[in-house]
């Protein structure tokens, strides 16, 4: 990214490895929809307009993207676990070869397509978000905005299952949804919503809410949809300012927790960034975990350009997108 909303490649040396790392020439990329088109779009992540991300100041030139897979062409000569052949997903932006240590890359079965495989990082957000809120078996949740975050957290929902309703107004997320076996959706904008959400809960409310609409609109639907005690995760990072007062009334008798889901937990030591990841391929590899229909675009490496303006401008029919290399 050069600067805001433009986005050019250039041509480099195929990177050199060091004894301790390998050389992956890449097969496909995923986009990031939402990050990714932040950055694009030159939107900082603080007031100031200083930050493109936590600790990291807006510098151009920045390469963009952190899903990649790709086949290892090549492997240092302290390196023992992996070898030349071998198919890989690493956090590399969009590039035909990456340099990488083996703790960074995880290896992907062979019944595991290299397009399921690109969106695990990207489905980590809503397996994440999940964790967050800390469910019991049987619990029942809403899923605000159905994007690719909200449709990666209802695929863990349907194998770890919970019962999750979708809110969503755009017909083509709609349709993925049900797709994919989602129990209910409504539009946000039903009058009679409230009312929806208790009778498909048998009379209850929400216990928790995954929030991934990116608008404070959402978080205030989700604090009316979620019961006394409940909790909000909120998945998406928010740049406006809210139109309401979330601890106001009727809010703040609910006793609600509105907690944000970002990266891993550094003390969680249980589900580590390996162990979620683990986990997502082995359930890939079982096929408990349906992501296929959150694939809708799949272009070649020299159309990311127009594609960032595509979502940049009219995001409603995009939402998983693979860059085949």
């Amino acid at each position: 990214i050069t600067g805001p909303n433009k986005a050019e490649f250039v041509e480099i040396e195929i990177p050199t490895i060091n004894r301790e790392q390998i050389l992956v020439k890449t097969t496909c990329t995923a986009i990031s929809t939402g990050t990714e088109i932040r950055v694009y779009k030159g939107i900082s992540i603080d007031e100031n307009n200083s930050l493109m991300f936590p600790a990291m100041a807006w510098n151009y030139p920045v390469e963009n993207g952190y899903s990649t897979v790709g086949e290892i062409v090549e492997t240092g000569k302290d390196v023992s676990n992996y070898k030349v052949g071998e198919r890989v997903f690493v956090s590399e932006t969009h590039k035909e070869f990456s340099a990488c240590y083996p703790s960074e890359a995880y290896k992907i079965p062979d019944s595991v397509t290299a397009e399921d495989a690109a969106m695990l990082n990207i489905l980590q957000v809503g397996h994440i978000a999940l964790r967050s809120a800390n469910p019991t078996f049987g619990e029942n949740l809403i899923i605000a905005g159905l994007g690719v975050i909200g449709l990666a957290t209802l695929a863990y929902c349907k194998s770890f299952g919970f019962n999750a309703i979708g809110i969503e107004s755009i017909p083509q997320r709609q349709a993925i949804a049900k797709t994919m076996g989602i129990q209910s959706i409504f539009d946000p904008n039903d009058s009679e919503l409230e009312t929806k959400v208790q009778n498909q809960f048998h009379g209850n409310m929400a216990d928790f809410a995954i929030e991934a609409a990116s608008t404070w609109e959402a978080i205030a639907m989700c604090q009316t949809l979620v019961k006394d005690d409940g909790k909000i995760v909120v998945v998406a990072r928010h740049t406006d300012q809210p139109g309401y007062n979330p601890v106001g009334y009727p809010y703040f008798g609910k006793r609600q927790s509105i907690i944000s889901s970002y990266g891993f937990s550094e003390t969680n030591s249980r589900w580590t960034r390996y162990n979620c990841m683990m986990l997502t391929i082995q359930l890939l590899e079982n096929n408990k975990l349906n992501i296929s229909p959150i694939i809708t675009d799949r272009i070649k490496w020299d159309e990311i350009p127009s594609m960032y303006s595509k979502l940049s401008l009219n995001p409603q029919n995009n939402v998983g997108v693979i860059i085949n290399w």
